[in-house]
């Protein structure tokens, strides 16, 4: 099974201008600029920060060496793109970083300036030409052909390979491919590429995708664009049983608030695996009790329903599973409940009838209530998760 692309791939997202259009609003912002010049008024470009979408005027000369900084560097980025965009090249945010690495100071603020610029002209980064440089990993039973005609088996290397750009994808063959896991730890990813889980689940051959954590853009399109080819293949999500976990999940699901302005990086139907509640409190059977600290160092017990009626052992202070040494439940952190909190007004504010939104949300409350965070390792059994993956890939996921 495979799909042939025409066209010139993600790069002209729907929506998004054309390239000329880009150029056009390019050159009326220099246009000014000589105008102003000849005038002898004050330089101005304006920016809109795509954070808190107000939009600003950046001038020359200005009242202070950052404001001057931002003007100069803006121009450089814009004189940049402008040429990328008339000849037709591919640029990365961090071949621009280095074409003036003292005038811009680091990478980071490059980055910003340019999805900043991408925000002000309504486009996604791509319509300027610029990429990035690509974090997620990919492994499994995939083939992909790029424009020059370059294939990329991304099951040759045990390790997995880098994502390549989405928009020099040509064709992609998926084979008899089952099911795609998105998981947020490389740690994770790597041993199972390694065993190639891929090749021996319970549930078919599949792919595993990894972000590093919050997933780059790079990742999320190439999601998206196996998610739109192969709307019957089921993707999940194995993410930690904790507020960032979740906030990531979402952010492959739904896009990125500071990224709305992007197209074609979401993955709708995206599926969460696991852990869940029922994993954390399933745990626990194991277990006489599991003692859950709160911040003021005062603890509760959370009793197995097998031994309710007994008495239970004493709370140790600080007690949480462990495995192999490494702590992999623990309680919430301040940053945790305020993040949680902000995912739950944002789920309400949606106001989504999926009924997977509607699970999710129980699931934050009862993360909440427990006061308590576990991460994937949990589910490991002795190091192994194959057994509980497979289980839930034969049983499906929310």
């Amino acid at each position: 099974m495979d799909v042939l692309r025409g066209g010139n791939g993600v790069g002209g997202a729907e929506g998004n201008l054309q390239p000329g259009g880009v150029i056009s609003k390019i050159e009326d912002t220099l246009e000014n600029i000589i105008e102003a010049l000849s005038e002898n008024r004050v330089l101005t470009i304006p920016l809109r920060n795509r954070r808190s979408r107000n939009e600003n005027l950046i001038r020359f000369p200005a009242n202070t060496a950052g404001e001057v900084k931002k003007f100069t560097c803006l121009l450089r980025i814009l004189h940049i793109c402008h040429e990328a965009l008339v000849n037709g090249h591919i640029i990365t945010k961090r071949s621009i970083y280095y074409q003036d690495p003292d005038l811009f100071g680091n990478q980071a603020y490059v980055d910003r300036l340019v999805d900043d610029i991408a925000f002000t002209f309504g486009v996604g980064r791509d319509a300027l030409n610029i990429v990035a440089a690509s974090k997620g990993l990919i492994a499994g039973k995939i083939t992909l052909t790029l424009g020059n005609d370059t294939t990329l088996d991304c099951s040759s290397n045990s390790s997995g390979i880098s994502i390549p750009q989405p928009e020099g994808i040509r064709r992609i063959n998926v084979g008899d491919m089952k099911w795609v896991l998105v998981i947020e730890k490389e740690a994770t990813f790597r041993s199972l590429a390694a065993s190639r889980f891929y090749e021996t689940a319970a549930a078919g051959v599949g792919v595993l995708v990894t972000g590093k954590g919050y997933a780059d853009l790079v990742t999320r399109q190439f999601l998206h664009l196996v998610h739109s080819s192969f709307p019957q293949v089921p993707i999940h999500a194995l993410v930690d049983f904790d507020p960032s976990g979740i906030d990531i999940m979402l952010t492959y699901k739904r896009g990125s608030r500071s990224l709305g302005h992007e197209q074609n990086v979401t993955v709708p139907r995206l599926a969460w695996l696991g852990p869940k509640s029922c994993d954390v409190l399933g745990r626990t059977r194991h277990h006489l009790s599991l003692t859950i600290l709160s911040e003021q160092n005062q603890s509760f017990i959370i009793t197995p329903p097998s031994s309710r009626g007994a008495r239970p052992s004493a709370a140790r202070p600080n007690q949480v599973l462990s495995a192999n040494s490494f702590e992999i439940a623990s309680c919430l952190t301040a940053f945790d409940r305020r993040k949680a909190t902000l995912l739950l007004a944002r789920l309400r504010d949606e106001n989504s009838d999926d009924d997977n939104e509607i699970e999710l949300v129980h699931e934050l409350q009862v993360m909440l209530m427990l006061n308590f965070k576990a991460e994937i390792q949990l589910v490991d059994n002795n190091g192994d998760i194959t057994h509980w993956l497979d289980e839930r890939l034969l049983g499906g996921a929310w």
